[in-house]
């Protein structure tokens, strides 16, 4: 029950993010081709630094620490970079899509062939139904309407996605691998060794693309250094709680109810917040999404 509690205020401060991520985007001053890189900056840095405050100031990462935290701040960075790449070039419903896929189904692999995780057929009902549901939820974006031209896709957007959805998927597989390999131990040493360096190559590729209006690109107004820090705050609290999480749950369970309770908030933000169409398809997917989180809600009590 404490962990079904737990995996709720997940999907709250993460849906926090990404409504506060998408306030600040609007909100941001400065250039939009280097807006996602400042962003990843302000966030590695205030998440890693966050969590050392958390740890007690403590840092003593081992080897195998070392190399899953590298790995995935290389997965996070290519997240950021496949992710602006494949919604600049093709459908944004398809590159959703192959994100929340990943998320779920890289896990799902990393859980049952390597760590020998097992599923009750109620889980596995529920899991499919989700990534049923992502279909619904991203179907307006998927079809071309009646009467609409059907604009040719760039070759290069289905490399992106692809790459998308093992980035997403890996970030979470490197994270789960290596709280099993070192029985839960070193949260905080492999969350600042993820986020620090994606900050850092962060900032160079800003610095590769503004040159001497770096400094600029990072000046803020009031109201997106707001939406900035509420951001922040809530990544930093959601991913604390979610590597804590995978020691208590499955985490091809706890990632498709994550991935699936986020596109629910979010979808629901997008109607309440931004005035947002709720269209048949969306509503069939929230039905089915809601479904499937209830089976593996009850599943996993």
């Amino acid at each position: 029950m404490i962990s079904v509690l737990l995996i709720a205020l997940v999907i709250v401060l993460y849906s926090f993010q990404t409504l506060f991520c998408r306030l600040y985007n609007k909100a941001y001053p400065g250039r939009e081709d280097v807006s996602p890189f400042v962003y990843c900056v302000y966030y590695g840095v205030f998440v890693s630094v966050a969590t050392f405050l958390f740890g007690r100031c403590t840092f003593h990462p081992s080897w195998q620490t070392v190399l899953f935290g590298l790995l995935n701040a290389f997965a996070l960075l290519l997240y950021n970079i496949t992710l602006i790449k494949a919604t600049a070039t093709g459908s944004y419903a398809i590159a959703n899509l192959s994100l929340l896929s990943g998320g779920i189904l890289i896990p799902l692999l990393e859980s049952v062939l390597i760590f020998g995780g097992v599923l009750s057929p109620i889980q596995y009902v529920g899991i499919a139904l989700m990534l049923i549901a992502f279909g619904f939820l991203n179907a307006d974006g998927l079809f071309t309407k009646k009467g609409e031209k059907k604009e040719k896709t760039n070759r290069m957007f289905y490399v992106y996605c692809a790459l998308l959805l093992l980035a997403n998927g890996a970030y979470g597989a490197f994270f789960n691998a290596q709280q099993k390999l070192l029985n839960e131990a070193e949260r905080t040493e492999m969350i600042i060794l993820t986020f620090l360096p994606s900050a850092v190559i962060g900032l160079l590729l800003v610095m590769s693309k503004a040159k001497k209006d770096t400094l600029a690109c990072f000046k803020q107004t009031r109201l997106s250094t707001l939406h900035l820090i509420l951001c922040c705050i809530s990544a930093t609290v959601a991913i604390n709680l979610l590597v804590y999480i995978m020691s208590l749950v499955d985490v091809a369970v706890l990632f498709t109810v994550e991935n699936g309770g986020v596109l629910i908030m979010s979808a629901l933000y997008a109607t309440l917040l931004f005035k947002e169409k709720l269209t048949l398809p969306k509503i069939v997917g929230l039905i089915i999404a809601v479904v499937s989180m209830a089976l593996l809600g009850y599943a996993s009590v």
